[in-house]
């Protein structure tokens, strides 16, 4: 299945996307969106119509399209099921695009008012800790507008100061420019002894960013019960959901499934793949967890949280996902790791 995750909106063309949207709605003969809902949820017409006025609601439509496109989808290999996956990830990129194109006409309009400074200037203000923190601030935003990459080491440095008012400054710039060349600078910081608030952000970009390069210290970090904060446990856990298809993170959610910590357990099944097939040893710990009695709080309960990735892989797979070799052991148990 598709992931739902907005690589490409940066090479989303607003104008070229619309005018495909509109197209599709032509082709299968309506002129609005509710007309092409009403195609897409009437089970009589032909799948090509529904396809199309499936991708036409992810191009055009407003968030209550999602809902629609959820009910439709019916999770199997059929042409539908991937129009409305493919739907949702327009949804998604075109929504991703128009906060970037906003967040750029904001940039300008504040670098006008800042007496036009340049890139440069704006990346030596940033690293410039004698300057207030609202002049460092307004340069981290001005220059995450701009996507601007040649600031992505000057936005990291100032990152792993750990000051309160610039750590998100500097994070969400780089989550929204999805730099890979922050990736190593931000698992030092992750790592290394920098202050909890720095280390926590840096965990929470990583996750974004969906980089292999980060899985191991994540799984680290996730494991150290006598060494690491339990909110930080619980943010490395639940980053391991953008590798949660390598076998080394599978292993760790499903360990972590089994955490003292009820956060960091409701992290771990936060981080399971879904609408994918589950390895038997992360099923068998999922099934362990329909009998955990703990939640965060009223909406976040362990067992239903459970039952319903069980269910939404077993929509897609009925069957039971083949083990690999070496992958027939129990599941990981009570003890933590």
């Amino acid at each position: 299945m598709r992931r739902l995750f907005p690589k490409s909106y940066k090479r989303w063309n607003r104008e070229r996307r619309r005018a495909l949207g509109e197209r599709f709605l032509r082709v299968i003969g309506v002129s609005d969106l509710d007309a092409a809902r009403a195609i897409l949820l009437n089970s009589s017409q032909s799948e090509h119509a529904r396809c199309l006025a499936a991708r036409a609601l992810g191009l055009l439509g407003g968030k209550e399209v999602l809902d629609v496109l959820r009910a439709v989808n019916p999770r199997d290999e059929s042409a539908l099921a991937s129009a409305c996956i493919h739907a949702m990830a327009d949804w998604v990129r075109r929504g991703f695009a128009d906060i970037s194109a906003q967040d750029r006409d904001k940039a300008l309009l504040e670098i006008e008012n800042a007496g036009r400074p340049s890139q440069q200037q704006l990346i030596a203000w940033l690293r410039d800790r004698t300057l207030p923190v609202e002049k460092r601030i307004a340069a981290a935003e001005i220059l995450g507008g701009l996507r601007c990459r040649e600031a992505v080491p000057a936005l990291c440095e100032a990152l792993a100061e750990g000051e309160p008012n610039l750590i998100w400054r500097c994070g969400h710039p780089l989550r929204d420019m999805q730099c890979r060349s922050a990736t190593k600078p931000l698992i030092a910081i992750a790592k290394g002894n920098h202050p909890l608030l720095a280390r926590q952000e840096a965990i929470q970009t990583l996750w974004f960013l969906r980089d292999a390069r980060a899985e191991s210290a994540l799984i680290r970090i996730s494991r150290s019960i006598d060494t690491e904060e339990e909110y930080t446990r619980d943010r490395a856990t639940e980053a391991l959901g953008s590798t949660n298809h390598r076998l080394a993170s599978q292993r760790t959610i499903a360990d972590r499934l089994f955490d003292p910590s009820v956060s960091v357990r409701y992290s771990a099944l936060c981080a399971c793949p879904s609408y994918q097939p589950l390895p038997d040893f992360l099923r068998r710990a999922l099934e362990a967890k329909l009998q955990d009695p703990d939640r965060v709080d009223e909406h976040r309960v362990i067992a239903e949280e459970a039952a319903n990735i069980l269910a939404d892989s077993s929509l897609v797979h009925p069957t039971a996902a083949s083990a690999e070799p070496g992958n027939a052991d129990p599941a990981p148990g009570a003890q933590a790791t």
